[in-house]
């Protein structure tokens, strides 16, 4: 079944990226948890960003996806991914960068959900049932 195989790719897919994001977190924690952030670090972050912005937008294009607001009114994702900088970033700033974060990981794993509950939904469906069905209800 085509569609169950799409459902298993987008799964796969969004786990990926969710461990891709787990370690750009890790990269962005230890950066900002030093006492002075060099150019160096700078530069780490900002290369890292520009990769997983790639992976997010093919993921996003692949998929279809839609950040739809519910308790923020944007997608958390993309507002991480538009930071230019933690080099020179204000204490106010970094607090709603974490912020971001935990909603980042909140609505990546909603996706998660979602495509494993379509799947689920999709596994139900026996082909034969639903073929049978159509001619019937076409009669």
């Amino acid at each position: 079944m085509i569609i169950g195989k799409k459902s298993e790719q987008d799964i796969k897919t969004v786990k990926s990226f969710l461990e891709f994001w787990g370690k750009f977190h890790s990269i962005y924690a230890n950066i900002i948890s030093k006492e002075l952030i060099t150019q160096d670090d700078e530069a780490k972050f900002l290369e890292t960003k520009e990769l997983i912005r790639m992976k997010y937008d093919e993921m996003k294009k692949g998929m279809d996806l839609h950040y739809v607001p519910r308790t923020r009114p944007t997608d958390p994702v993309s507002d991480i991914l538009a930071l230019n900088g933690v080099r020179f970033m204000a204490e106010k700033n970094l607090s709603k960068v974490d912020d971001d974060w935990k909603d980042s990981y909140v609505f990546l794993n909603s996706i998660l959900e979602r495509l494993k509950g379509n799947k689920r939904r999709l596994e139900q469906f026996n082909p034969v049932g639903v073929f049978f069905k159509r001619m019937f209800r076409n009669k």
